[in-house]
């Protein structure tokens, strides 16, 4: 009956990383401290047992036979297949986590990754295995249906699952169809593994001078840093030596990028919608307006953004800005350094508001190695959260010691808060959120630990670098974000077209969305065309949107919470705990913010300007 792992994965656009080793050389895994670890063995202890519930999976699939072809004879039959696929769905969900947690503590460890091979191979067959299901559903009336429901004990827990089934009534193929495109299932991930392995394991950054003068290997977790940089010529060289990087491989990744847009517009047009946009979105039953809505709305304060790079290039004593000098701090002299101890303390202490239960869930999850904190050799890059029913959530982080990665940190254990509360809360048929409302819990945490920072200070320097943080943050979350998101309209629409995804069409859409945005007052350098190639949430279709809506939303929510408004916090704690018992936007109106309409957008864009104003009024009043 699912249509999706039970997964909850969430990258940040981010790609961030290490503690400041001054060495040239990137630490070992095995140089970690083990409280700086995840401890995996809390899903599995072994690789044993590991494999004994890959071995139970494979030899129970064909117990689904028997209910083919007999979903519609009663309400008792459909709850045991329910079961039977829970059952087995949750142990597929452990293995593919697993294996994949594996992999990502080291990319160049072909032991992990054939794990992970065979636990995607496994969900395949287990999507083969189950297709039949929602077919035979779709047959059934759905007076039936709901008969079904009032007179079967434990059916009542799928009321959401089969109002979504009838909506998409159209969209679900005959059982042989459905079978055939689930028997596709590894070659739909294909386009993303490529991606992945290009750009993680076979990628090689060239040499860089740093700050100090010294020649480095290049990698994301330092370009990062190099960013930060008070020397203009280091952000330079950082941002020229990426560029090179991904100018060798730009021909292979634009082929990659083709395929997976051209899998999304196969996958489209084979459950008749009439858009891969369509598609995506419907899978949450949003509107397309509210994806319309967004990047008007946001466009519409676009000179905000000029107002901001004005500002900063006069403080920076720049005579021209380019985008790699957004994320230098703009106030000098201000220690922003925040290890990793001195973080969990803050966030302890930041997170009050939302009380002890919370709190103490926190803690747990920053004193029981549900995280793996630093870059290593082969890590993966970026962060995020992922978990499953029965397990607590993991946390991928590349902590580098930056407040940048404190407030990542924040975000990061959002979301796994998130996870654990739903999971808690609701039956597995519910527990899986929806994407649209995946990072509003995440970008949550950011507004409570900006808040928290912002009165904690008197000092008019750290108020500026709060404020300047915030904004660079509203900046990679929604701005960005929205950038991105035109980026991948524009891209599934050519492709839908017929036009040609090359690397010269592709850099061209860049370029153009750039100069739209920036043109004005920003140096748009030629190197950032290739960021199509860098982006890995554009293999996750339709995706990069809702991290700018969730913050929009979140941004309402955490100052009802924050101002005290009656009833505020038990409504937010009741949207954690929802999972997905419901359509997204109406879990966020029970919440008490309304996406369908642009007026949350709106809000949060004019609380942007306010920002920039009162950042403009500090620096000039200094």
């Amino acid at each position: 009956m699912k249509s999706k792992y039970y997964v909850i994965t969430i990258i940040i656009s981010i790609l961030l990383s290490i503690p400041l080793f001054a060495q040239s050389d990137i630490p070992q895994r095995s140089n970690i401290d083990d409280e700086y670890k995840w401890n995996l063995e809390d899903i599995y202890p072994s690789i044993e047992a590991w494999e004994a519930d890959y071995n139970l999976v494979e030899s129970n699939l064909n117990k689904f036979d028997e209910y083919r072809r007999n979903l519609g004879k009663s309400g008792k039959t459909i709850l045991k297949c329910f079961r039977l696929d829970e059952e087995l769905s949750k142990t597929i969900d452990n293995l593919y986590v697993y294996s994949n947690l594996k992999k990502d503590s080291d990319t160049r460890d072909s032991d992990s990754q054939g794990l992970a091979d065979r636990a995607g191979a496994l969900y395949t067959k287990y999507g083969e295995a189950v297709a039949f299901i929602e077919p035979e559903l779709q047959k059934i009336s759905e007076k039936k249906i709901n008969s079904y429901i009032s007179k079967t004990k434990g059916l009542e827990e799928y009321s959401h699952y089969f109002d979504n089934l009838l909506r998409q009534r159209e969209h679900t193929l005959s059982e042989k169809e459905e079978e055939l495109l689930a028997m596709g299932g590894e070659l739909y991930r294909s386009p993303y593994k490529i991606f992945e392995a290009l750009t993680e394991a076979d990628l090689v950054f060239p040499m860089v001078v740093n700050e100090e003068g010294d020649s480095v290997r290049l990698t994301r977790g330092r370009y990062s840093l190099m960013l930060l940089s008070k020397g203009p010529d280091v952000r330079r060289r950082a941002f020229l030596a990426r560029t090179e990087a991904f100018d060798k491989i730009k021909n292979t990744n634009a082929a990659v990028l083709s395929s997976s847009l051209k899998k999304d517009l196969f996958l489209s047009r084979a459950r008749k919608y009439n858009s891969t946009i369509e598609m995506a979105l419907g899978a949450d039953n949003v509107p397309i307006e509210v994806y319309d809505n967004l990047l008007n709305t946001v466009y519409s304060h676009v000179g905000s953004i000029n107002k901001y790079m004005e500002l900063r290039k006069k403080v920076l004593g720049l005579d021209e800005i380019h985008l790699y000098d957004t994320a230098v701090p703009i106030v000098e002299d201000v220690d922003v350094k925040v290890t990793y101890d001195e973080a969990k303390i803050i966030l302890e202490k930041a997170f009050e508001p939302l009380g002890e239960e919370y709190v103490g869930m926190i803690k747990k999850a920053l004193s029981s190695r549900w995280i793996d904190v630093y870059e290593t050799e082969g890590k993966s890059a970026g962060a995020y959260s992922w978990g499953t029913y029965t397990s607590h959530p993991y946390m991928l982080m590349n902590y580098n010691g930056t407040m940048d990665h404190m407030f990542t940190l924040a975000h990061e254990l959002g979301h796994a808060m998130h996870s654990q509360y739903s999971n808690k809360n609701q039956p597995y048929a519910t527990a899986d959120y929806a994407l649209f409302v995946a990072e509003v819990a995440s970008t949550f945490n950011e507004n409570l630990l900006l808040d928290y920072l912002m009165n904690n200070t008197d000092d008019k320097k750290q108020k500026l670098v709060l404020l300047d943080q915030w904004i660079n943050n509203f900046l990679g979350t929604v701005f960005t974000q929205v950038i991105f998101g035109e980026f991948e309209r524009t891209a599934h629409k050519m492709v839908q077209d017929g036009t040609p995804i090359t690397v010269e069409s592709l850099n061209k859409v860049v370029h153009d969305i750039d100069e739209k945005w920036y043109g004005d007052v920003a140096v748009i350098d030629e190197g950032y065309a290739l960021n199509w190639g860098r982006i890995s949430h554009y293999y996750r279709t339709f995706y990069v949107y809702k991290y700018a809506t969730s913050l929009c939303a979140s941004t309402a929510l955490a100052k009802s919470v924050l101002d005290g408004e009656e009833g505020a916090l038990e409504k937010y704690m009741q949207f954690l705990q929802s999972g997905g018992s419901d359509y997204p936007i109406e879990i966020l109106k029970k919440a008490g913010v309304d996406m369908s309409s642009p007026e949350p957008v709106e809000q949060a864009m004019q609380l942007f300007d306010s920002l920039v104003s009162q950042m403009e009024d500090l620096l000039l009043n200094q």
